[in-house]
């Protein structure tokens, strides 16, 4: 493909810290997600502006000949021989710099080198953990990346002229089976696409857990990460989580050791977790915790025999893209109610959001009203604040009641909406 799909919600964040040396811009996401082609974009925006090649340095440290580079003194040896005599700014990009040891003290002496504009990547979480950052003696700026959402999903393989189904809701389910990778654009046979996220897993265990992570029991990481998986949106409890390891395995794991494994599993950006948050105490509650997925092929990826399961898929989906569009998200509840969402945005305001397939399924109270509207919109109508509330469907037929915003969830990302 000669031009790059322009990821604009993206490159609209990131333009302003182009020339900024005194920040270093950080891009993490699951790998496959398409924080190479990012910097490739941003580096084509830089000649577009006249930069010349001998300022723009790119390091990829997975790929040759920098594969080798991998203490803090190689890589500033690199980047110092790839720099020498070059006068003025200079532009450089280190693809997965959590291959190098000690990464923090190479970028901070490149700074003190000076007229250095960096942007690092990353396929995991590691880097931003406090111990790395806090080594950090410069500003940062992270940037998580996810996969397409449905709107880039379908801008982008218009971009590329593939065909799109007339039937919206049709290439809905075909993206949330088969994933938002930025390669499924370009391959629209299923078998590859359910084997390219198998591949994506299996690079995760090797490249980014096992190579960087001491996992003393990997029978038992894999029980996990496969349990997790295939209960991505369901509470996880902690006593049930442990019971299914004993029976599976026939052996017993502590709790210290099964967070552990959690969070590398959270770390490598395999999951996210979404914490509980109590809106009246404005605290986050510990355990029973849900976890969700970078893309829903992982699911697939993982079983093949797995069908679609609407609810959580949905849920997954507003997750994401929610978390796309820099929301902070938290499971919700309030007084004795429980909500899908709470969403905080950058003005630390809230927002509810319920998730659910259909309300309009057939089955009907006593009030002549369907009892998954009720379901839904009770919760909602006894929060006592008054930020907005969302009920997320699939329907066509919208309702309107007590305030609160039902909308089609195929037509509200398709269109890129905000909350």
């Amino acid at each position: 493909m000669a031009d790059l799909y322009k990821r604009e919600k993206y490159l609209e964040k990131i333009r302003p810290y182009y020339d900024d040396m005194n920040i270093v811009k950080i891009f993490t996401g699951v790998r496959g997600c398409g924080k190479s082609t990012l910097l490739e974009l941003i580096m084509d925006e830089l000649k577009e502006r006249s930069i010349k090649d001998e300022k723009i340095i790119k390091i990829n440290l997975e790929k040759r000949p920098y594969k080798g580079v991998r203490s803090a003194k190689k890589l500033i040896e690199t980047v110092t021989e790839k720099s020498e005599g070059v006068i003025g700014v200079k532009y450089l990009f280190i693809d997965e710099i959590h291959n190098v040891e000690d990464y923090e003290n190479a970028l901070n002496h490149i700074c003190e080198m000076s007229d250095f504009s960096i942007f690092v990547t990353s396929s995991n979480g590691y880097i931003l953990k406090q111990k790395h950052l806090g080594k950090l003696t410069m500003f940062y700026i992270n940037y998580e990346i996810f996969t397409l959402t449905f709107e880039e999903y379908l801008d982008m393989r218009e971009y590329y002229g593939y065909a799109v189904s007339p039937n919206t809701e049709e290439e809905f389910t075909k993206y949330m089976i088969e994933g938002g990778f930025p390669y499924t654009v370009s391959n629209d046979i299923h078998d590859a696409k359910q084997q390219y996220a198998k591949d994506i897993l299996s690079e995760i265990i090797e490249n980014d857990i096992r190579h960087h992570k001491r996992i003393k029991n990997p029978a038992m990481f894999d029980c996990i990460k496969s349990y997790i998986i295939n209960n991505f949106g369901k509470k996880i409890v902690a006593k049930d989580l442990i019971e299914y390891i004993s029976e599976t395995l026939n052996t017993n794991v502590r709790k210290e050791t099964l967070y552990n494994y959690l969070g590398i599993l959270e770390d490598s950006r395999i999951v996210y977790k979404c914490a509980r948050f109590d809106m009246d105490s404005k605290q986050v509650l510990h355990g029973k915790e849900k976890y969700y997925l970078p893309d829903l092929s992982f699911y697939y990826a993982e079983d093949l025999y797995n069908t679609l399961n609407y609810e959580p898929s949905l849920e997954n989906v507003i997750h994401n893209y929610a978390r796309s569009l820099d929301y902070a998200t938290a499971l919700c509840r309030s007084g004795h109610q429980n909500i899908d969402f709470v969403l905080e945005d950058e003005d630390m305001d809230y927002i509810y959001v319920q998730v659910t397939d259909y309300i309009d399924n057939g089955e009907f109270d006593e009030n002549g009203r369907t009892k998954e509207e009720e379901r839904e919109y009770i919760p909602l109508e006894k929060i006592r604040d008054f930020y907005p509330r969302y009920v997320m469907t699939l329907d066509k037929i919208l309702r309107k009641r007590n305030g609160i915003k039902q909308r089609n969830i195929i037509d509200f990302i398709k269109n890129g909406r905000k909350f």
